[in-house]
């Protein structure tokens, strides 16, 4: 174990660990400018590594004013860390709850400090403190796991989630007076406070660096697979979604379906009106379709003016109802700046094993189905025939 003598070697130690965490992410920073998480995170680690420093350097027990320093900014640097990972989610910061944490914490320091002499109870409300941020740390990166981040993001959950834990235990055993507080020689409360929050400070600035570098991946991944004018996945994509969520419904026997609507009238709106116009169409079209699908469906433009629909987990009936809510709705719809131009779309709605048994026949019967729609007399909706052959999608 090593003891006071040795807590300038510790002190050493937290300070070169808070320096790397900092130039991590203010390296990651400076090349991913888009992001401000990082520039946070490097305060954070900054904030913390001071913190830590001034308690590992300080006299045990003789300095009580340095202590609350030490505590004040040791909790303001996992608070930063909440900002950060706030910001990394696109969450709104919690500027109201963090002040009244912090209030809350300096205050009750304060007074047990002028109060009382019982450094166990100070430990107690530092510990307790600084669990309750990492729980909030934990949630934050835990809630609405983005895709492609899957691991980094439940790693720095995990990882604040045992610390809250830890912090926790501390807390409890500090009131219970099962720790030697006094001495910072013996058990959790001792070298091992100062040691084990610096080395998962470390892990967590490694694995958020990991999580911005992925982001950036993702976002170059996304640009070259996603239409540029709505922002909408492109036909390629779709396919290789369309193909998962097939074989995926086939395992689990889930429904899927598929509706695919075209813009009627698309050309000749852009031959007369231009195709600032028709590209506003397509993004305010695909604005109404946006907010009427769940989390788990699917929009993609899958040519000049025809989108498409996934919708894994939903059978011929539940796709009708909402390709019929869908064209009331673009029916209705007034052009922002051209309240004059009236809209209207054909959709075509096929269902996997009624329609099609695999990803290819079930686009192949919703474009047949469109068709119909459109021979019809369009503004309508049309559901694949079960007696249809597919033509040649050549």
């Amino acid at each position: 174990m090593i003891g006071v003598d040795n807590l300038p070697i510790i002190a050493l130690a937290t300070i070169a660990v808070a320096v790397i965490n900092t130039v991590i992410m203010a390296g990651v920073s400076a090349v991913h400018p888009r992001e401000s998480g990082p520039s946070t995170w490097a305060l954070a680690n900054i904030t913390f590594g001071v913190g830590l420093a001034i308690l590992v350097l300080r006299k045990p027990g003789n300095e009580p004013i340095v202590a609350l320093s030490g505590n004040a900014l040791f909790v303001i640097g996992y608070i930063l860390f909440w900002f950060g990972s706030r910001q990394f989610k696109g969450l709104p910061l919690p500027w109201r709850s963090a002040g009244l944490l912090f209030v809350i914490f300096f205050g009750l320091f304060s007074w047990f400090l002028l109060a009382s002499p019982d450094i166990a109870i100070r430990a107690a409300i530092v510990a307790a403190a600084i669990a309750l941020i990492c729980i909030c740390i934990a949630w934050t990166m835990l809630y609405r796991i983005e895709i492609g981040l899957m691991q980094t993001q439940a790693f720095v959950g995990l990882l604040f989630g045992m610390l809250a834990a830890l912090y926790i235990m501390r807390s409890f055993a500090a009131l219970a007076g099962q720790l030697n507080v006094d001495g910072l020689r013996d058990g959790p409360i001792g070298n091992g406070i100062f040691l084990i929050p610096a080395m998962a400070a470390l892990l967590a600035t490694i694995a958020c660096a990991l999580m911005v570098s992925q982001r950036l991946l993702q976002r170059l991944q996304t640009s070259v697979r996603t239409d540029q004018v709505t922002g909408l996945v492109n036909r390629g994509l779709l396919n290789e979604i369309g193909a998962k969520e097939v074989s995926r419904a086939r395992r689990h026997g889930y429904g899927l379906s598929a509706i695919i609507l075209d813009i009627d009238h698309f050309e000749a709106l852009i031959r007369e009106q231009g195709y600032a116009l028709g590209d506003a169409v397509l993004r305010q079209i695909a604005g109404i379709i946006s907010s009427s699908m769940r989390r788990e469906d699917y929009l993609a433009r899958v040519d000049g003016a025809a989108l498409c629909i996934l919708l894994p987990s939903t059978r011929l009936a539940g796709a009708q109802q909402l390709a019929e809510r869908l064209r009331q709705q673009i029916a209705s719809m007034r052009l922002e700046g051209n309240p004059d131009t009236a809209i209207t779309a054909s959709f075509g709605i096929a269902t996997l094993g009624l329609h099609g048994d695999d990803w290819t026949s079930l686009m192949q019967r919703a474009e047949t189905a469109l068709n119909h729609a459109k021979t019809d007399g369009r503004n309508r909706v049309s559901v694949a025939r079960l007696a249809e052959v597919s033509p040649d999608p050549a």
